[in-house]
């Protein structure tokens, strides 16, 4: 009667009867070795997880692209694969995304990346800028640690498989051409078609194939990861018979990777389909996966590590996994530095609107608005009658808390006596005896009453709002302060319960609007904030915070073990609401960083303004 029934529905709906169940990961395997591992896989979670839980099928193909073009076709869902890989995969058509990592070390201190090392024999005295018409063996091409990186080093762009085959006298370089380029696959020791094969069918495929070439004498020197000499060696007896190759041309034994390696790069990772591309579901079967067949379990089936062969599926140094950020594509994964190398070796052209992968970085300087805040239940405060009010400002010299509101108020008034303006205020960097400071809270130490940094509490846009809500009658903040910090989003005790309709802006007009609406009630567009340096040192600081944004930025790839736009005390070193730090197109001097009217406006308040900095800097100029 079943077989009936389904006949009938394939009449109608072919797909049916063949549908992959809605809570089945399909992997795609490169070998038979791989392959049996993976029906291992299958077979032991359907034993030890749940009924609810998901399922894994497996998908064999012969390479690496082919699963990637398979995961694409809606043939497969998911495989691992290293950095190199994880380019290609991310490039048209593929547009696949890093969903999940390998993570290395223990779990409290995870390592996200490995070190791309130059392996040698002891005692065999060349170095590497001495390595033209050396033996060469390589994990496979494309990959990080195998190909990018030494040949990126090594050899001028170019077609680097020409110029590969030309740099040494032979090598093993798994998945290149071997009829095209046949001193690219002159090492590999696979038999008939497999040999050059782009899976473990050549034995000198992968981490642990290149390290062998090394050690049966076919090649001079083996391009892999630092982890590779451990995993294949457990006495330090044998791993002392090799040494590293590094940048400066000197030699160190294996275990000082940390001091001599070629480039340290991001680990591999899942990659799926953007759309549709079971994220949640392969997350969830990964993670209950490591949960059971982990590193120390004590189950027959092991993830990572098998009797079969080594780098099976994952990678046999993992300790575990870690999940991807939603948001992160293959760029950001790999960052800047990484992935433009590989594009340059790819012959990739790079598209100038979106350097380090985010069109946030060469975004228009738009800035932010100034704004007053008051309370929606003060109904009798207005832009007119804020003499004699209680005023809360972000810090003395601040553009939002300071420059902006008291240049106005200083062109309406005539008078630089701002304490005797409002009633009572903080103003953090004023002197602590004066009215400017009453109002501030200061901390645990006296010493820090309206001090101009996170000691004092009502110190910045979130300070001087905390400061109108203890209180004050105005708060001359951000117009982002009172979002990000009511309905929610900010748990601290005096925030949890702000309501975003409980406070209005002031308007120049003596009129009142919503914080919603500071595009057409605001006080001045002023720039953001921004890093300054000295001219000679400007460069070198803009490539490191560019390359610190890719770890720790908003979509890093390491932003679960750091994050740079955020910290548990409010604006520490960047401002919180910070999307991202971006270019400054042209605009490199503060001339034009700031604009004709922000310089309006403190010129208009210049007469106010005393600097110890600027007296001492033109000392010499009186």
């Amino acid at each position: 009667m079943r077989l009936a029934i389904c006949a009938l529905l394939c009449a109608g709906a072919l797909g049916l009867c063949v549908a992959v169940p809605e809570k089945t990961v399909r992997w795609c395997t490169v070998s038979d070795q791989e392959d049996t591992k993976c029906s291992s896989f299958r077979d032991n979670v359907k034993k030890v997880f749940q009924a609810d839980a998901p399922l894994v099928t497996c998908v064999k193909r012969t390479s690496y692209l082919e699963c990637i073009r398979a995961i694409v076709a809606n043939e497969a869902d998911a495989v691992m694969i290293d950095g190199g890989l994880v380019f290609e995969a991310g490039l048209a058509p593929y547009n696949l995304k890093p969903i999940v990592e390998e993570f290395y070390g223990p779990k409290d201190d995870p390592q996200t990346y490995y070190y791309a090392v130059a392996l040698v024999k002891k005692g065999t005295g060349f170095h590497l800028n001495q390595l033209q018409g050396k033996k060469s063996c390589h994990t496979g091409l494309g990959w990080s640690s195998g190909w990018n990186i030494p040949v990126s080093m090594l050899l001028p762009s170019g077609s680097l498989e020409t110029a590969t085959a030309r740099f040494f006298s032979s090598s093993c370089v798994p998945c290149a051409d071997g009829k095209s380029f046949p001193s690219l696959c002159q090492l590999c020791v696979g038999k008939g078609t497999d040999k050059c094969a782009c899976s473990s069918h050549e034995p000198y495929f992968g981490y642990s194939g290149a390290f062998k070439c090394l050690e049966d004498g076919a090649g001079d020197v083996a391009f892999v990861r630092h982890v590779t000499v451990f995993e294949n060696l457990e006495q330090k007896a044998d791993r002392d018979q090799y040494e590293l190759l590094c940048p400066d041309n000197t030699r160190k034994p294996v275990d000082e990777y940390e001091n001599c390696h070629l480039a340290r790069v991001p680990s591999h990772a899942v990659v799926a389909r953007s759309v549709d591309g079971k994220e949640d579901l392969i997350w969830e079967l990964l993670n209950q996966a490591q949960e059971h067949f982990g590193k120390d379990k004590s189950s027959g089936f092991q993830l990572f590590g098998s009797p079969l062969g080594k780098d099976l599926l994952f990678t046999d140094a993992a300790h575990g996994f870690l999940r991807v950020p939603r948001k992160m594509d293959a760029k950001l994964y790999l960052g800047y530095e990484y992935y433009s190398l590989t594009q340059h070796l790819k012959g990739e052209p790079k598209q100038g609107s979106e350097r380090l992968g985010s069109k946030c970085v060469n975004a228009p300087l738009e800035g932010y608005y100034v704004v007053a805040v008051v309370k929606k239940s003060d109904a009798d405060v207005t832009w007119h009658t804020l003499r004699g009010k209680k005023s809360c400002h972000t810090a003395v010299g601040t553009s939002a808390g300071w420059n902006i509101p008291m240049g106005l108020i200083h062109h309406q008034t005539g008078s630089c006596k701002f304490d005797e303006f409002f009633s009572r205020s903080c103003a953090p960097g004023s002197d602590p005896d004066s009215h400017l400071c009453a109002l501030c809270g200061g901390s645990s130490n006296p010493a820090h009453m309206c001090a101009p940094n996170s000691h004092e509490k009502y110190y910045g846009s979130s300070g001087a709002l905390r400061c109108l809500v203890e209180k004050g009658d105005v708060a001359f903040v951000r117009h982002s302060a009172v979002l990000r910090n009511t309905d929610g989003k900010n748990t601290e005790a005096w925030a949890k319960n702000l309501k975003q309709k409980d406070f209005e802006l002031l308007c120049p007009d003596g009129t009142r609007k919503p914080v919603t609406e500071a595009h057409s009630c605001h006080l001045a567009t002023v720039p953001n904030h921004a890093v300054v340096s000295r001219k000679d040192k400007a460069d070198f600081v803009r490539r490191i915070l560019f390359n610190q944004q890719e770890l720790f930025g908003r979509n890093g790839f390491e932003y679960l073990m750091f994050q740079l736009f955020e910290s548990s005390t409010k604006d520490l070193l960047f401002s919180d609401d910070t999307e991202c730090l971006a270019n400054l197109q042209n605009k490199t001097t503060y001339e034009k960083f700031l604009g004709p009217e922000y310089l309006v406006a403190m010129a208009n308040l210049k007469p106010c303004l005393t600097s110890e900095l600027l007296e001492a800097c033109t000392f010499h100029r009186k």
